[in-house]
Order: C-alpha cells, then structure tokens, then sequence
C-alpha cells in the first residue's frame, strides 16, 4: 500500500525495488533505512528524498512481514 511521507516512522517496515527494510533512525531530515541483507552495514540515509522514495514505488510494508538477515530493530540475525 502506498503511503503519504508522514506515515514513515521509526520501525516501520518498508520496501523498494523488491527490497525490504526497516527504519532504525529518524533525526530531523534524516531517516535510516536498514535493508534486510546479511551485510553488516547496510544502512541508507533517505535524507529529505521520502517524496521520491514514495514516486519510485516504496512502500509501507505489513508490520507482521518477516525479514531473512535482520531483526525487526534492524539487527543482524544470529
């Protein structure tokens, strides 16, 4: 479902161009992403851009939606 930029909050789950992931940070016009992959630091600043990230076909995902690699705060799975 698509969702209008005040909707992004810390935690929600998210996905873009087949990925998903999760918000771990928002700090005034930053928000962190971290994508569910089994990278250590796969973190990505969508600062300022939810606008665009929303025009490129990103979306809120269902809160329930289990990731591979990461816990729902944005963890690496052990």
């Amino acid at each position: 479902m698509k969702d209008n930029a005040d909707q992004f909050k810390k935690w929600t789950k998210v996905s873009l161009e087949g990925e998903c992931g999760v918000i771990v940070d928002i700090k005034g016009l930053s928000t962190i992403i971290r994508w569910d992959t089994p990278k250590e630091n796969d973190f990505e600043d969508w600062f300022s851009c939810w606008g665009t990230f929303i025009e490129m076909g990103g979306e809120i995902i269902d809160k329930d939606y289990k990731f591979v690699f990461i816990n729902d705060n944005g963890t690496l799975k052990k």
